[in-house]
């Protein structure tokens, strides 16, 4: 047999699948921090598999996933599905959502004001632009 490295999260019922089709899955139980950390990777993993979708149908599966990811996220850290709505709509009437899609190239703020402060703490993510 050929090994092939994982080192990921698989899904429950992957391992069981694989095994009856002749493979051999080396795996162990996470505990809770290393399943947080594994979850969260596999969030961006999926999230870009989302970016990656080249029909509707991809899209629909890779959101399925995205969204699976969340579920097991949410209850590792005992969020309600209510506190996670309540949380989405807050953020949406303060801030609103993406729907009128504004793309934002570059932003100017005054010296000492809050957007100004909150560039200057990720200059990564923020770069100055002269």
């Amino acid at each position: 047999m050929k090994k092939f490295k994982q080192n990921k999260l698989w899904r429950d019922q992957a391992v069981e699948k694989m095994e009856k089709m002749g493979s051999k899955i080396h795996w162990r139980q996470l505990s809770d921090s290393e399943y947080d950390m594994e979850l969260r990777k596999k969030l961006i993993e999926e999230a870009q598999e989302v970016v990656e979708s080249d029909s509707v149908e991809k899209l629909k599966e890779e959101m399925a996933d995205v969204l699976e990811v969340i579920d097991c996220l949410r209850s590792l850290h005992n969020i309600s599905e209510e506190e996670l709505s309540a949380e989405k709509f807050s953020k949406k009437k303060e801030r609103g959502g993406f729907f009128q899609r504004k793309f934002v190239s570059f932003a100017e703020h005054p010296k000492g004001s809050f957007g100004e402060s909150y560039c200057l703490a990720d200059p990564e993510k923020y770069p100055e632009v002269p």
